[in-house]
């Protein structure tokens, strides 16, 4: 039995068999180590461990009494049944030992912001997530894919989490599919029928009522931004940029939080969402103005862009705007009553659009000044009127 100290936590390293015949022992053992540390926090790492009994879930329990907190890591997947069976999983947190999987000379299928899609088999793609995204982000993600599958919403079916070389990657299913940026780059004249098709799916799937619980709050994107940007704001600039997104009336609806053309898929005929990281409950205008923000806002924080320059989806910005035309019109159901919905998300869209790059891990630190005092010029001035405002963004 071996230790070691891994951030502020005691990790003892189980080997081999723990049964009837040596229960007494281990279990005499991991007690000195807990308390020769003095530990609290307590992980017992089970990459070694090849079988353990009933006995051993027990000495394991009467230590769960001794500690504030202990998990098992690094279960072999037949150790890790014998916990799951027993119901031990709901009482210790228990993490399986993840597969290993190399992308080398796999074809790349696509690339986003958090990382690469690789074709792993002819009906399988893997994930391949940046050193930024971490291991609990990335099974939060894999969970809300699997939810939002059950709550009917349209979705590739996720399988396991598993290594890639020194990071972590999620196994989906491959559909003969393309995202609406792909489709529009092959025939440009598509773009109106997929903007329509778009702006229905995203409507149906709003209407969607979401248990309590089943999903994460859908602000908790733009709460975690705001947080992390408090620094560049005084106390009251900061409480008045919270009071903003705080004023969301509460809803229980489905919103997946990063809704755009490389993040819809069409497979024959039919549209299907990938990338629910940030999938939640809450109110529909949060995904609207998410929306509105990427279609309308990203890139010209640099500067003027014309219409040619190429943006952040794949298409031009001026694409990107006829999109957007096109899907609010259809979502709100005419050009009238959606130039004012447009109205009223626009500088919501604003907010979420620089507070989320002022929070960008890749952002430089000398922008970011600059990007607070555009929230100050071109956002806060208009408190007041928006306090509240987003009440009036109604679903059809």
């Amino acid at each position: 039995m071996e230790t070691r100290t891994e951030d502020g936590r005691l990790v003892i390293e189980l080997a081999g068999k723990v049964d009837s015949a040596n229960a007494d022992d281990v279990e005499a053992r991991l007690v000195e180590a807990v308390e020769s540390g003095g530990a609290t926090d307590v992980v017992i790492d089970a990459s070694g461990l090849d079988y353990i009994s009933s006995a051993g879930l027990r000495v394991l329990l009467r230590l769960l009494r001794r500690t504030e907190s202990l998990s098992v890591v690094e279960a072999a997947p037949e150790v890790y049944e014998v916990f799951d069976m027993t119901g031990f999983t709901e009482m210790i947190d228990v993490r399986r030992r993840l597969r290993e999987v190399s992308v080398e000379g796999l074809g790349l299928i696509g690339e986003g912001a958090n990382g690469r899609v690789y074709r792993l088999a002819p009906d399988q793609m893997i994930k391949v997530f940046r050193p930024q995204v971490t291991l609990a982000d990335i099974e939060a993600e894999r969970e809300a894919s699997k939810r939002a599958f059950l709550l009917g919403v349209p979705c590739a079916i996720s399988f396991d989490t598993v290594r890639v070389g020194e990071g972590y990657g999620t196994v989906y299913e491959l559909l003969d599919a393309a995202t609406l940026t792909e489709r529009i780059r092959e025939d440009p004249s598509r773009l109106e029928r997929l903007a329509v098709a778009s702006a229905e799916l995203l409507g149906q799937r709003h209407r969607i009522e979401v248990p309590g619980g089943l999903l994460p709050e859908a602000t908790r994107p733009v709460h975690a931004s705001t947080d992390a940007v408090a620094g560049y704001f005084s106390a009251e600039e900061a409480g008045r940029i919270r009071a903003l997104w705080d004023s969301v009336p509460a809803m229980d609806r489905f919103i997946h939080n990063d809704y755009h053309t490389k993040n819809v898929m069409e497979s024959s005929g039919e549209l299907m969402l990938i990338d629910l990281g940030e999938a939640g409950s809450g109110n529909p205008a949060m995904d609207l103005a998410h929306c509105y923000m990427v279609f309308n806002l990203i890139g010209t924080g640099a500067g003027p862009t014309s219409d040619d320059d190429m943006g952040f989806l794949g298409l031009t910005y001026g694409e990107a705007r006829s999109f957007w035309g096109v899907f609010s019109a259809a979502y709100w159901g005419g050009a009238e009553r959606a130039a004012e919905m447009d109205r009223l998300l626009e500088p919501y869209a604003q907010l979420m659009y620089l507070t989320s790059s002022m929070a960008h891990p890749l952002l430089p630190d000398e922008y970011r000044p600059a990007y607070a005092q555009k929230v100050r010029e071109e956002v806060l001035p208009h408190y007041d009127e928006m306090l509240g405002s987003l009440a009036g963004v109604v679903v059809p």
